[in-house]
């Protein structure tokens, strides 16, 4: 009987150890390995961000554009100041650092007290308002300010800053001249072919506010005129619309002859991946930059013949190949659609095209997908 116990002990000690043994060899019950230093900082939050829409080949580079654009960063690595200043251009040409109104300062450059002194001139009793506006002259006294007067006359700041077509952070001088309307408003300069009805839904009035505002006895204005728009406030300076990312870099007539991703080498006859869209257009057809940016390369491509490479924001890069001509040069800042080059048939080329490529770090990107992305953008208000 001991003889069996033993054997049964050894068994389940075996077998126990078989189990053990299992167990660890098999790593994937296990819970997720902690983040490393590298990966565990979260990747920076961007507007219009092109990089899901690329694919990475390693096995497929394009050395000409690589080796251009590692000669930037080789620039950017000894001069680390220069590739800031790249970004903070290209982040103007594209509209987005508008920035807020300063406070209101004085010329030594201090924000100006918001509390008036008790020295200050007595606030007037408010006049019966008639309904056509009434508008007064003011002859700036030595420590008024634009908030001062908006207390005495009890109307905003904005209707002051409007009438008198100055900014809110503007400092008046002793001895200027501002018209000061009796109520809340803003004056607005009719352009041609305005209706009062079109003006009154703008600004969210009725029209028969404003006729009465302005002392008309009929609807009918005339371009040049200057209205004032009771208890309107001024339309904002910028608004914000929706436009494409990037451009087209033809706008003449063009026809596509090669599309991005594999086909058959037209000078080789191997199949090859093409990083780009090849547009065929006569020579020395105009080329335009697809977005603004800045010129980090312009000149001889090897296979690309004569190539411009354009740095935009968030990290995007375009391509512009086989060119006869190069506009723009190294180092130089461009506008959305400025013409940067002529179309030609340099380098590896069969015919007069342009090679227009799209690259995210060292990801390519689909033209296509690329050319039909949009984003919000900054326009100034005509009528602002």
């Amino acid at each position: 009987m001991r003889i069996l116990d033993r054997m049964l002990l050894g068994i389940a000690g075996l077998s126990l150890l078989l189990m053990f043994l299992i167990f660890f060899s098999d790593e994937s019950h296990l819970s997720a390995k902690p983040l490393t230093a590298n990966n565990s900082k979260a990747a920076p939050e961007m507007p219009v961000s092109l990089n899901n829409l690329g694919q990475d080949f390693s096995d497929l580079k394009s050395e000409d554009v690589d080796n251009a654009l590692e000669s930037y960063f080789e620039e950017i690595r000894k001069n680390p100041e220069r590739g800031e200043e790249d970004l903070r251009l290209v982040d103007e040409l594209q509209g987005d650092d508008l920035g807020l109104l300063d406070p209101l300062k004085t010329s030594e450059g201090h924000a100006q007290s918001t509390a008036p002194s008790l020295d200050a001139e007595p606030i007037p009793a408010p006049k019966k308002k008639t309904e056509q506006v009434e508008i007064m002259k003011h002859i700036v006294k030595a420590g008024e300010s634009i908030w001062r007067l908006s207390i005495r006359y009890g109307i905003p700041v904005q209707t002051i800053v409007n009438a008198n077509k100055i900014k809110e952070k503007s400092v008046i001088q002793q001895g200027d001249v501002l018209r000061i309307p009796d109520r809340a408003g803003v004056f607005y300069k009719i352009k041609k072919r305005e209706t009062l009805g079109e003006i009154a839904k703008r600004f969210k009035l009725e029209p028969q506010a404003i006729k009465k505002a302005n002392g008309l006895s009929s609807s009918l204005i005339a371009k040049g005129d200057e209205l004032f728009l009771p208890g309107a406030k001024p339309l904002p300076e910028y608004r914000y619309v929706k436009q494409k990312v990037f451009i087209w870099p033809i706008k003449a007539k063009y026809r596509l002859t090669s599309r991005y991703g594999w086909r058959m080498h037209p000078i080789r006859g191997i199949k090859a991946f093409h990083s780009g869209i090849d547009i065929g257009a006569q020579m020395r057809t105009p080329i335009h930059a697809a977005a603004a940016g800045v010129v980090v390369y312009a000149g001889e491509g090897g296979s690309y013949g004569n190539m411009v490479i354009l740095r935009h924001k968030n990290g995007l890069y375009t391509v512009y190949g086989h060119a006869s001509k190069l506009i723009a040069k190294k180092g130089r800042y461009v506008k959305r659609g400025q013409k940067i080059a002529l179309v030609g048939s340099t380098g590896a080329s069969t015919g007069p095209h342009l090679h227009f490529e799209v690259k995210s770090g060292k990801k390519f990107v689909s033209p296509f997908q690329a050319l039909k992305k949009t984003e919000r953008v900054a326009v100034k208000n005509k009528d602002a």
